[in-house]
């Protein structure tokens, strides 16, 4: 496996394991990130949303890049990845000025961004992690399954 395109790059296609690969490694991280940040300057200070924040910017295209891929070997346009993106970046922005309430305390911003990001997590869930891409090529190039 090509890790460094699965992460750097938007062209072509990737099937549903290298999906459930990329976003694997991109979600350990993020727990491990959020643990550390947390444990260090709590949950709520300003500096652990700013740090959240900067996290959710570096990642923001590995994971732009997985998604679109995937996108593309459903046959869609690979910039539907930028829904979820940002909304994600729109949501740490929000956070960072305490618009949103804290983690485990959201208030009506936050409990409305929360459900908006888990309507659009569940689509991507079903569309990009459940459901097989197109069979044969496609314009975005071969089929990755083969």
């Amino acid at each position: 496996m090509d890790f460094s395109n699965l992460f750097t790059s938007t062209e072509g296609r990737i099937g549903r394991q290298n999906l459930w690969i990329g976003l694997i490694i991109l979600t350990v991280i993020g727990v491990v990130m959020i643990q550390i940040i947390w444990f260090l300057f709590g949950y709520t200070s300003f500096m652990a949303r700013l740090l959240s924040l900067i996290y959710t910017l570096a990642v923001a295209y590995p994971a732009y890049a997985v998604m679109a891929k995937r996108f593309q070997d459903r046959g869609k346009k690979g910039q539907f990845a930028g829904i979820l993106i940002g909304l994600s970046i729109l949501s740490s922005v929000l956070a960072l000025f305490g618009l949103t309430g804290d983690p485990l305390n959201p208030n009506t911003l936050g409990t409305a961004l929360g459900f908006v990001l888990g309507i659009v997590g569940l689509w991507y869930l079903i569309e990009l992690g459940f459901l097989r891409g197109t069979i044969g090529a496609n314009e975005y190039g071969p089929d990755p399954v083969g």
